[in-house]
């Protein structure tokens, strides 16, 4: 009997080990991706940050997405912190400056006439850029620098 309570409290000890050490791989499987955003035209509206980790979701339904106000924005730049971002291999992004705050990047002629941005500073010519040029890895804290376009 002595060995069997034994052998129950010994299982029993390993099994909430391995379930601590389970809970912190976890935790440490995210962190803090900073944006350092430059060329901001002005602190008018808001800004779109939207993260994608798969084809499918470019450029129509983003993996995630967040608003990030002007308010701390100086000469042009401001640093925006997505907080617990998964560790990925392969993440894109893109940065919309709304303006006018309607949500949306408006046009005129086909031309954007607010601003946006892309992850490893694609510039693109006629049409969005091609997903796979947008890709970077995350594999540990960090930060990504994304300039802004305008075109009128």
């Amino acid at each position: 009997m002595k060995r069997l309570l034994k052998f129950i409290l010994f299982f029993s000890l390993i099994s909430c080990t391995f379930s601590f050490t389970n809970k912190r791989i976890t935790q440490n499987n995210q962190a803090n991706l900073y944006l350092n955003l430059s060329k901001i035209r002005n602190k008018d509206g808001c800004l779109y940050i939207f993260l994608y980790n798969y084809p499918n979701q470019y450029p129509k339904a983003p993996y995630k997405h967040y608003k990030v106000t002007k308010e701390s924005m100086k000469n042009g730049h401001l640093t925006a912190v997505i907080k617990d971002v998964d560790f990925y291999n392969a993440y894109a992004i893109t940065v919309i400056d709304d303006e006018n705050s309607n949500k949306d990047l408006d046009r005129f002629l086909g031309l954007p006439t607010e601003g946006f941005g892309f992850s490893n500073n694609v510039k693109p010519f006629v049409s969005m850029p091609e997903f796979n040029a947008l890709l970077f890895s995350f594999l540990q804290e960090g930060s990504l620098q994304i300039e802004l376009q305008y075109f009128l």
